[in-house]
């Protein structure tokens, strides 16, 4: 068996490639084939369907020169901030792709090969961010591509995930935080330049303004909880094992070598002077310990460890000067005042539920006006010996067509759900390797068609270029040569509820659903959500189209959920300012 690059049969992509890999690249195409089949030795960078290849100027002729002897290059070059088909019978010149054809993404911060098998990747210290939006409707994704190694605490921190398929940070949500918005913004460091700062300066009789750099955040904060990453020591000496808390106690200003730092509190311990990058908000793994070190060559010299450098910074009088405390914050107290008796402990904001003359209302406030407390649905309350008990519950199924996608195996579909042409949802039952190779199509973003016997087909997949984003619940039944397999989108398992995202929640029964509805409202909006209020959730977030169902197939029924907080919390507001639902008399 031969493994080979599929291409177009009437392009010049096959010929350009042959001609830029010379003796690495050979066509193993078959007399009746109808396109070209190319294999490559080496690594080869792919991105949606495309080789991506730095070249020379040689190159890049030799491209030019096959590309424009045909009606259809099909060949791409990046010049400008966009991608543009090279010169063919039809155009003498450079041709930008539309919406239709060609590559739509932005190849900058990617590992790119060469024709020689080398691999050239972006400037060190750069980062980029590339947007990703199916629809107008839809949510954005932000892809975050470069040199985030340094900054991983802080992306944690702001609510972005790391992608293993794409081996990059991922952000979901209209506009990126501030503080990565910054990391984005901060220059490249320019080692073109022709001499430094202070050459120019001397050369020209003049001081020149330094350049305004964008602020890089602090990490922590003053009474933030800390844990040691690796193994410390303190100035005296004293040891820090991992994952030891800490409370942060005093700022430092930023070190242009080794950025900000702090002094950290470790309880039975003591105060110590730590860099940022020694420093985790992320609570420790048990039984995990981590000493950091670095490896040299044989007869080189061993770097200076972090502590070896705080060392040398005091002694030479060289540590950053402590950043002063705001004076008019007022000071932390571990004891809270007590408010004011004729003063509520809960205040409402009454949102607007009134709009101008000649202006439609909106989904929310026609939901808050709509919903009626007689009408509201009641949550059975579960009593104490089963609270205690975990109920597993099984998810309906039914046998709803075979799926395929150059794949023979009777594979057969037990549920499926379907939400913006993006799966959700799929239950799939057969013989372990064709379930295997179904798997691994939705894996890569391919599509999938379920074909059931009494209605059109129906395609299946995460979306063009959308890899890794199911997570699998495989069972095998090895007696029975059959294997079950269920795949849920990252969406369901993992919702982001520091965006406007969606999640989906299943419906066994109206319980279950209206709890699990009112878990996730508790953790995405800032207000407090009882219990007694989970009926009009249910109610009112039908009406507000905040809750709806998903287009299912088999029994299985599940509902998309909108993860917005600024309407979620205008909908509870609403509803206690019209009465629809109070306060317990315990709050």
């Amino acid at each position: 068996m031969v493994s080979a690059y599929k291409l177009g049969y009437t392009s010049a992509a096959s010929a350009v490639l042959l001609a830029l890999y010379d003796d690495r690249a050979r066509d193993v195409s078959s007399k009746h084939a109808s396109y070209h089949y190319l294999q490559v030795d080496g690594e080869v960078t792919v991105r949606q369907g495309y080789i991506l290849l730095k070249v020379s100027d040689d190159e890049l002729t030799r491209a030019e020169s096959i590309a424009i002897q045909s009606h259809r290059p099909a060949v791409y070059r990046w010049l400008g901030g966009a991608w543009h088909e090279l010169p063919s019978i039809r155009s003498a010149d450079y041709q930008p792709v539309n919406e239709r054809s060609g590559p739509n993404f932005n190849p900058t911060s990617l590992l790119i090969g060469t024709t020689g098998g080398s691999k050239e990747t972006a400037t060190v210290g750069v980062i980029t961010a590339e947007k990703s939006q199916r629809s107008e409707n839809d949510t954005p994704w932000w892809w975050l591509h470069g040199d985030t190694y340094p900054h991983r605490d802080l992306l944690k921190r702001w609510g972005c995930r790391w992608s293993k398929k794409r081996r990059c940070w991922y952000y979901i949500g209209e506009t990126l935080p501030d503080a990565v918005q910054a990391l984005i913004d901060t220059p490249a460091p320019d080692d073109d330049a022709p001499c430094s700062d202070e050459d120019a300066a001397q050369i020209l009789g003049m001081n020149l303004q330094p350049k305004a750099q964008p602020e890089i955040p602090h990490l922590f904060a003053l009474g933030d909880t800390v844990y040691a990453r690796h193994d410390l020591e303190t100035s005296d000496g004293k040891p820090v094992p991992t994952g030891t808390r800490g409370t942060i106690t005093r700022l430092y200003n930023r070190n242009p070598t080794h950025g900000w730092s702090y002094d950290a509190d470790f309880a039975e311990i003591g105060i110590g002077w730590f860099f940022e990058r020694e420093l985790t908000s992320l609570e420790p793994v048990p039984g995990i310990r981590v000493t950091r070190g670095s490896v040299v060559p044989p007869g080189a010299v061993q770097p200076p460890s972090d502590s070896e450098i705080k060392q040398a910074i005091i002694a030479s009088d060289q540590q950053p000067e402590a950043v002063e405390p705001d004076a008019d914050a007022a000071p932390p107290s571990d004891i809270s005042e007590e408010p004011p008796e004729d003063e509520p402990k809960i205040r409402i904001i009454k949102p607007v539920l009134e709009v101008s003359d000649g202006d439609e209302l909106d989904a929310v406030i026609t939901a808050v006006c709509q919903t009626k407390a007689e009408s509201l649905p009641v949550l059975q309350s579960v009593t104490s010996a089963q609270s205690g008990r975990r109920n597993l519950v099984r998810i309906p199924q039914a046998a709803c067509g075979e799926l395929t996608g150059s794949i023979t195996g009777n594979v057969w579909a037990y549920g499926w759900a379907v939400h913006d042409g993006i799966c959700i949802y799929v239950n799939m039952g057969g013989p372990r390797m064709a379930v295997e190779a179904i798997r691994a199509k939705l894996a890569k973003g391919d599509i999938v068609s379920c074909v059931p016997w009494d209605a059109p087909s129906v395609e299946l997949t995460a979306g063009e270029g959308n890899s890794g984003m199911y997570t699998a619940y495989m069972q095998n039944i090895p007696e029975a040569k059959f294997t079950s397999l269920i795949l849920l989108h990252e969406l369901a398992v993992q919702p982001n509820y520091g965006g406007k995202s969606t999640t989906f929640i299943f419906h066994v029964s109206d319980e279950q659903a209206m709890a699990q509805l009112r878990q996730h409202v508790t953790r995405l909006v800032k207000v407090p959500v009882f219990p007694d209020w989970t009926g009009y959730l249910w109610q009112a977030g039908q009406s507000a189209m905040l809750l709806r169902p998903t287009r299912t197939g088999g029994d299985v029924k599940l509902y998309t959920v909108v993860l917005d907080s600024d309407s979620w919390t205008r909908l509870l507001t609403g509803g206690l300012a019209q009465g629809v639902i109070r306060l317990p008399q315990n709050a």
